[in-house]
């Protein structure tokens, strides 16, 4: 047995393991937060960790992955370094980018007799909580933290798999996602005080969000025809955030609507008057699955379909989640991209909001096709495609650090035929066409990110007048804010037996939509 250290910020833990073991595993088993897209498949190259002493020889995948730079200094993927001998690792800490934009107030510093409210969006990437004020519903306060369960992989499959497979596993996954709740109610920075207030926790989230935090079964989820277990809603769990609030706060469970429509679906239809409205429109929920709502004004109708790993900047080349240096705007000028990052760094990598920008300014420039692929003889910027790799690149900077190749543009072509096929079948269901929808919303952390124009040049929602197309980053978690109340968790209970979800699978005409809705033209 090896002695191995993980240290975290100022947080150590250590633990006596069998040489051989998996680095990855290891952190995990600590409950510690590590970044691993594929799910430690070796396919990702993101789970780079510092191994300062100890530990196997770097791999043929890590040599793949890994600068000689990185490797000089000690560079390892978590899911490929091996226990050997006493090992001591470093993890970076963890940065989430939160875009939380609603007109906040420090009501609930001066009104300190007022009960406080947490309305939670236990989303698949990033978690993100919502301090209410009690007496009005009035939203005070936002923070986010990454979901934990990413050690899993970023996609639902990968968790639901591990969880379907493994009693420990599926402990573990419970575990890191009341953790990472923990840690976006630790990013409102609350006073001891403060935190005494809080009489009532909503949380939603997708479906296989909900049961692993619920300790539902999984198993049909992870299996056609993809049904959720349970749609019921909890008024009050019991025990179920024990140690991050207080035993007497009631946390409430939402209903989910079914297939892999969750309560954070339902938050949406809350939040943006689905029931209320009396003119056809239509949301779309962008994340790691996109969840689309559609209403004609008497009838609401849902599906989700998986969209999320190219809007995540997960299976890109270069791509990477919302944290300082990520790319989220760009344009071409003379020749040359202009980026926004995050921060204002120096750019590293693409967000989805970035890749999305990036890829449609080139096709407007003619360097990429409609048809996706990489054009053979651009009239411009010929100089940026290097024919030398396989695939080729197209190199974003002078550096060449950061690029596109034919796959990446390939992912982000069946993103957004996903969500744009979706939407085709949803309007259809209501007989709708889509100059009859009055209003559109793009919500989500990745969808309220979004430029419009590029959405539509691209063809994931139809050509619509951008004039009634509006991004609110924010939905899923303000509805959660609004079922803290008994009145509003009725009504959510309400919208969710009304509303009715389509099995896209079941759909004949969903795999020709699909194919339709690869090419990078507005529809």
């Amino acid at each position: 047995m090896s002695k191995v250290t993980i240290i975290y910020g100022e947080e150590k833990k250590s633990v006596e393991e069998k040489d051989g073991e998996i680095l990855g595993d290891v952190i995990a088993s600590l409950d510690l937060t590590i970044e691993q897209p594929c799910a430690g498949c070796g396919t990702c190259g993101k789970c780079k960790v510092l191994v300062e002493k100890g530990g196997s020889i770097p791999d043929e995948i890590e040599e793949t992955y890994l600068t000689k730079g990185e490797l000089a200094v000690g560079t390892r993927l978590a899911c490929r370094a091996r226990i050997d001998g006493d090992t001591q690792a470093v993890l970076s800490p963890i940065i989430v980018y939160s875009n939380k934009s609603f007109k906040a107030s420090n009501r609930h510093k001066r009104d300190r007799n007022v009960p406080l409210g947490l309305g939670i969006d236990l989303g698949s990437t990033t978690v993100a909580a919502y301090l209410t004020m009690l007496d009005d519903g009035e939203v005070v306060a936002g923070g986010a933290s990454l979901n934990q369960q990413r050690v899993y992989g970023a996609d639902i499959i990968s968790r639901l798999s591990s969880a379907k497979g493994d009693q420990a596993h599926r402990q573990r996954l419970r575990r890191l996602a009341v953790s990472s709740i923990n840690q976006a109610i630790d990013s409102l920075k609350l006073s001891k005080k403060m935190r005494g207030r809080i009489q009532k926790v909503s949380v939603v989230g997708n479906v296989a969000m909900h049961h692993l935090l619920a300790e539902l079964p999984v198993d049909t989820l992870a299996m056609a025809p993809f049904q959720p277990y349970s749609l019921e809603a909890q008024e009050n769990a019991k025990g179920l955030l024990a140690g991050i609030v207080n035993d007497d706060v009631q946390v409430k469970l939402p209903p989910v609507i079914g297939g892999f429509v969750g309560s954070d679906a339902l938050a949406c239809l809350a939040y943006f008057d689905f029931d209320r409205s009396e003119v056809p429109m239509l949301a779309v929920d962008l994340g790691t699955n996109g969840e689309v709502l559609v209403t004609d004004g008497k009838e609401i109708v849902v599906a989700s379909t998986a969209a999320g790993p190219a809007f995540e900047g997960v299976n890109i080349s270069c791509g990477m989640r919302a944290v300082d240096g990520a790319i989220v705007d760009a344009r071409l000028e003379d020749g040359k991209f202009i980026f926004e990052t995050i921060g204002d760094e120096a750019p590293l990598g693409l967000t989805g909001s970035g890749l999305i920008k990036v890829v449609n300014e080139m096709v407007l420039a003619g360097i990429i096709e409609e048809s996706g692929r990489i054009a053979q003889n651009p009239n411009v910027m010929a100089e940026i495609i290097d024919r030398s790799f396989s695939p080729a690149r197209i190199f974003l900077t002078p550096e060449k650090d950061i690029w596109l190749n034919q796959k990446d543009i390939r992912e982000l072509q069946k993103a957004k035929g996903a969500i744009s096929a979706t939407i085709s079948i949803l309007l259809e269901s209501l007989n709708l066409k889509r100059e009859d929808l009055q209003k559109v919303i793009l919500t989500g952390s990745f969808g309220g990110q979004l430029d419009i124009e590029s959405v539509i040049h691209l063809g994931m929602i139809p050509n619509f007048s951008p004039d009634i197309v509006a991004t609110i980053p924010n939905g899923a978690g303000m509805g959660a804010a609004l079922f803290l109340s008994d009145e509003g968790f009725a009504r959510g209970e309400r919208i969710a037996a009304s509303t009715k979800q389509l099995d896209l699978d079941r759909d004949a005409d969903f795999h020709s939509l699909f194919i339709d809705a690869l090419k990078l033209v507005a529809n």
